[in-house]
């Protein structure tokens, strides 16, 4: 009887020391569990306040891209009247060009109609803004001279005229900057010359000390705000001489006269 109860405890004895060690391995768990869970406070502020600077630049991104889409829409319309306009002026380039190849059998009549063609240049640039003004002054001097020239034949004299046409309308798609003399209120002043096609055309200082840009209403140079646009010149500039990558500038654009 005793034997088989010797049995009996050595038998049970390992489960019981099984389970309080058990116990102990647990007890100690959940203390590292408590240790560990008091520590998640701050990594957790840590990561809401990276959560909040992520938010915070999300947002600022898509203002900016808003912005930059209400632009670029802008841009597509601009272009699309533009576009317009430059197949109106192919087609009267197609129709000038057939007009040469017709030339022989003109004669007479073609010498009224660039007549007419020359004084219309002369008009257009006059009414023009004030870039490379002589250049394109001695461009008609030389179709005028043309006219009274025996070794040249009609067909060549057309052909140029048609030439200063494209050159003139060439100007009005393209962005250029260029030095160059103006007068400020009665002071010549040396300048960089910064033109957008025939939308806007402006000037800055070599020192960037000063900005403005050509008004149509007194056909004269005058300042501007360089607060409001000062950098933007500048950058217009380094882009025309491509030093910089194409981008949208906000300029002074004059209302379109009516």
């Amino acid at each position: 009887m005793n034997n088989a109860r010797l049995k009996l405890i050595r038998c049970f004895l390992p489960t019981l020391c099984a389970v309080f060690y058990g116990g102990s391995i647990q007890a100690q768990s959940v203390d590292d569990a408590i240790d560990a869970a008091r520590q998640l406070p701050p990594q957790a502020a840590q990561s809401q306040q990276q959560i909040n600077q992520i938010d915070d630049a999300t947002t600022r991104l898509f203002d900016q891209y808003q912005v930059v889409a209400k632009q670029v829409e802008g841009l597509k319309v601009y272009n699309a009247q533009l576009q317009l306009q430059i197949d109106d002026q192919n087609r009267q380039i197609n129709n000038l060009d057939r007009s040469i190849d017709e030339a022989s059998t003109m004669g007479v009549q073609i010498a009224p109609v660039m007549v007419e063609m020359i004084e219309s240049l002369k008009q257009f640039i006059g009414l023009d803004l004030p870039f490379h003004l002589d250049e394109r002054r001695d461009s008609i001097a030389r179709l005028e001279d043309n006219l009274g020239r025996s070794d040249i034949t009609s067909a060549e004299k057309f052909r140029q005229i048609l030439e200063v046409f494209k050159i003139e309308t060439d100007y009005g798609l393209n962005i250029e900057t260029y030095t160059d003399t103006i007068v400020l209120n009665g002071t010549e002043l040396d300048v960089n010359i910064f033109r957008v096609g025939r939308v806007a055309m402006m000037y800055q200082t070599l020192d960037e000390a000063v900005t403005g840009a050509w008004s149509n209403q007194t056909n004269s140079w005058e300042t501007i705000d360089a607060g409001d646009y000062k950098n933007a010149v500048s950058q217009g500039i380094r882009i025309a001489k491509k030093q910089a990558a194409i981008d949208i500038l906000s300029l002074p654009v004059a209302a379109p006269q009516g």
